[in-house]
């Protein structure tokens, strides 16, 4: 299993502190999925052009990494503590040979409360929060298999045009919850990947949910707030 992170060169300022974050938090691999060269330390690189579909860059990385299991990222999930690595590899031997696609590491959305393992719960294909970019495990032949039924040529054109076609392909998950505390209004805290759900938002710093965690990673790595901006 290796960990996947997707980002632009608009957001050059933001992979700094996601890789060191990244490093010094978890030591599974990290593959990075890109428009530029991102100079650093990793274990897999695939370089695109924006003018690329956006699930067809997708599709040839995963090809071109060769994980049978990956965690998605973008590059705005910064690590603020140590992951759970024995518990994630729980996990992905629990989806393995299940009729689970992934295993999305935060609850997020309104759903359900079947519990299926030890802190893992269904979401169900009908659920209309089946679809979320936040850090999960995912099975890559089902990504691959989502992308390739979406065919979105743009970063999420809508959420609609991937939950509709996870709906259509009958696919059903599983989501981390294990009494986290809810942050805003929209998801919770994650013990097993303790991450920023997300550090950009409309381009600006998200400052109103984590007003701590994310002021201190910016400051260690001296980012000037107000270049992008803060809300």
């Amino acid at each position: 299993m290796t960990q996947v992170v997707y980002t632009n060169s608009n957001c050059g300022d933001v992979f700094v502190p996601f890789y060191n974050q990244n490093k010094r938090h978890c030591k599974l691999p990290l593959c990075v999925v890109s428009d530029y060269d991102v100079n650093a330390n990793i274990d897999g690189f695939y370089k695109y052009s924006n003018d690329e579909p956006y699930y067809r860059v997708w599709v040839d990385a995963l090809t071109k990494f060769g994980a049978e299991y990956f965690i998605y990222l973008q590059e705005d999930f910064f690590l603020y503590a140590d992951v759970k690595e024995d518990v994630l590899e729980t996990y992905r031997q629990q989806l393995a040979g299940s009729e689970y696609s992934f295993v999305r590491l935060l609850k997020s959305g309104k759903l359900g409360t079947k519990k299926v393992f030890d802190n893992l719960y269904e979401i169900e294909p009908s659920n209309e929060n089946i679809f979320s970019m936040q850090a999960s495990i995912w099975k890559t032949e089902d990504y691959i298999k989502l992308m390739n039924t979406a065919v979105s040529k743009g970063w999420l054109e809508t959420d609609a045009d991937y939950r509709n076609t996870m709906i259509g392909l009958n696919m059903k998950g599983l989501y981390h919850y294990n009494n986290e505390s809810k942050v805003g209004t929209n998801h919770h805290d994650s013990n097993v990947y303790p991450y920023i759900a997300t550090a950009v938002v409309k381009g600006k710093w998200n400052m109103s949910e984590y007003p701590v965690s994310l002021f201190r990673i910016l400051y260690q790595y001296k980012i000037d707030v107000l270049k992008r901006g803060k809300i």
